[in-house]
């Protein structure tokens, strides 16, 4: 199929050891073998390059570009009609300790490099692989000053997400990841990089029985198959398997069909699953993460999905009995965790008042939710609790007591430790949420060099990985905005690195 133009349409808990990790790896490994009578290495390539990238979205176009900056031929495969995966549906978050943007506020708390990589620690559970956390958080500021100079647009403010010290968040324009994906197509564009859409990676080649090096992809694409050969690398940067019931509930149990996804339908993983047939080594693939914010309805991440999480200094999270049942301040698995285990019920909301939307809101996204039906607004907050189905006398008393507590600069009651702003100019807002699945935070085990690993921790020549089909960064719980800085600061070290190997002999 013709390349189709760039410019269509953009589209927890942990149950397990990590020893039953690495079983199931061992267990999925070996030689991706074809049929009998068929050459696991095909006689002839339909199409040869230098560096061959499986994914459009941050960690692949990021690849790709460095790629090509640094000589080699590439070329892109996507599975989907569309580019972009989940990048470009996220919320267009993006942690950073430092850039030209938050020197802006030279009033706001003193960050680094070494704060922020604490930050990641904490919340991982110090399962986190600290050399790939170092270079994430170390690097985020260079990640983020190259999306601003390829022209992708972010506001101009920072805010202090959950489950971070420090105000660190960035925030596209649209708070939309498909921001940076048009950005970053845009270049591929200009620098003529082939991006191939709806040819689906089925097989990695690999010379030898899990011995030699990856050389190339098997490819399904309307009714043919083809192969495509690599001279110096593949990159793996085709995302998750959030959308994949079977294969997260090998790992997580309960986590069935009941449970919808924040996910686009290509998040099922199974390049991951063919790099370890071919003996790569995965980590930690039992920790899943639910995005706590979720449309209640239908699980997406939509824009008033991301108001929860971007601004949790400035309002609170109550449940139907009118009650807050969580710091607004923890991180994700805490405040899923408090809802799925602790409230059972569904929905709850984020409850703010009109005092802050200007600063740190957007009135039109907040205009527009309010038109879609997806947040409720009221001149009192009687008539915004009838409205929401809460219980109108708790939230009164609930809201009081929280701007006491806002005077007196101490949450007393659930130890969040800024708390902005009172709730108390109207009008008043409601989002109902409900955690939905969103992230797997394991997957291939890689090197600090994007280089994928198999069982005995050796390399596999050939054959590099970034983004959310690598485990290690983020260890048992991702802090939200940290998954668009991991995909642009490995994406960007993939595509380095695979341009410098070296060309085998022939």
């Amino acid at each position: 199929m013709a390349q189709k133009e760039i410019s269509r349409k953009m589209f927890l808990k942990g149950t397990a050891a990590v020893g039953a990790t690495t079983a199931a790896a061992s267990a999925l490994a070996g030689c991706a073998q074809k049929p009998a009578g068929e050459s696991a290495v095909p006689a002839k390539w339909d199409r040869e390059t230098e560096v061959l990238i499986i994914g459009t979205g941050f960690a692949g176009l990021a690849a790709a570009l460095e790629a090509h900056g640094a000589g080699s031929q590439v070329l892109v495969l996507e599975k989907m009609e569309v580019p972009g995966g989940n990048s470009a549906i996220n919320g267009g978050v993006y942690a950073a300790w430092d850039s030209r943007i938050r020197r802006k506020f030279p009033d706001l708390p003193e960050d680094s490099a070494e704060i922020m990589m604490e930050d990641m620690l904490k919340a991982g559970q110090r399962l986190n692989w600290p050399a790939l956390v170092k270079k994430v958080a170390t690097e985020s500021v260079d990640g983020i000053e190259w999306l601003l100079d390829l022209g992708t647009p972010f506001q101009e403010k920072i805010v202090q997400a959950g489950g971070h010290s420090r105000p660190r968040t960035h925030t596209t324009v649209n708070a939309s990841g498909s921001d940076a994906i048009k950005a970053m197509l845009k270049k591929a564009e200009e620098l003529k990089i082939e991006i191939l859409y709806e040819h689906k990676v089925t097989r990695l080649i690999r010379e030898g029985c899990g011995k030699g090096r990856v050389l190339g992809v098997e490819v399904e694409t309307g009714e043919q198959k083809k192969y495509f050969k690599a001279k110096k690398a593949v990159i793996i940067a085709t995302g998750g398997f959030c959308r994949n019931v079977e294969l997260r509930a090998k790992f997580v149990p309960w986590l069935t069909a009941e449970f919808p996804s924040t996910n686009h339908p290509g998040a099922t993983g199974e390049v991951m699953v063919e790099a370890m047939r071919i003996g790569a080594a995965a980590t930690q693939l039992d920790w899943i993460q639910l995005y706590p914010f979720a449309d209640p309805a239908t699980g997406i991440l939509d824009r008033p999905a991301v108001i929860p999480f971007n601004a949790p200094a400035y309002c609170i999270y109550v449940a139907k009995n009118g009650k807050r049942f969580v710091n607004e301040l923890a991180d994700r698995k805490v405040c899923a965790d408090a809802q799925l285990f602790g409230v059972k019920e569904k929905p709850t909301f984020t409850i703010f008042d009109d005092s802050k939307v200007d600063e740190f809101f957007n009135r039109e996204h907040i205009a527009d939710g309010i038109q879609k039906g997806r947040i409720i607004r009221a001149d009192t907050l009687e008539e915004l609790a009838q409205k929401a189905g809460i219980d109108a006398a708790a939230l009164k008393e609930t809201v009081a007591r929280y701007n006491e507590m806002v005077d007196k600069g101490v949450d007393e009651d659930f130890g969040k430790p800024s708390m902005k702003a009172k709730i108390e100019k109207p009008p008043f807002y409601a989002i109902p949420q409900w955690p939905s699945v969103h992230h797997t935070m394991g997957g291939l085990q890689i090197t600090d060099k994007a280089q994928v690993l198999d069982l005995d921790g050796n390399v596999i020549p050939g054959l590099y990985a970034a983004g959310e089909v690598t485990g290690g960064v983020h260890g048992a719980v991702r802090l939200g905005s940290c998954a668009f800085v991991d995909c642009i600061v490995m994406g960007r070290t993939a595509g380095k690195n695979a341009a410098a190997a070296e060309t085998p002999a022939a």
